[in-house]
């Protein structure tokens, strides 16, 4: 036996399921939310060092980097970090803490 494998498709059944695979992908997707990170990934991602992430939380206006506080921990979602690095967050990453450089 060579082990291969052939068979003819009807027109337009390949289509179809390639069509029902992205739709079950997407729901999947779309059931399973985006988890959540905690300040040292967080600061993996951004590249930088994790107190930098605890001076921009502190921040009090558009610069304060997105994230939620579950009792003392500070939880971030990977996609609200590139989310505001690409509306200006990554000016106010490379800043010092007091908006210096």
């Amino acid at each position: 036996m060579s082990g291969c494998f052939a068979f003819e498709a009807p027109d337009g059944l390949i289509e179809a399921i390639a069509r029902r695979s992205a739709e079950i992908v997407l729901a999947s997707l779309a059931e399973s939310p985006e988890p959540w990170v905690g300040v040292r990934k967080a600061a993996k991602h951004l590249d930088c060092k994790p107190q930098r992430i605890y001076d921009l939380v502190h921040l009090k206006d558009e610069t304060r980097i997105p994230h939620r506080k579950e009792g003392g921990r500070l939880l971030f979602r990977l996609s609200w970090l590139n989310d505001w690095m690409e509306n200006g967050g990554a000016d106010f990453l490379r800043r010092g803490p007091r908006g210096g450089g």
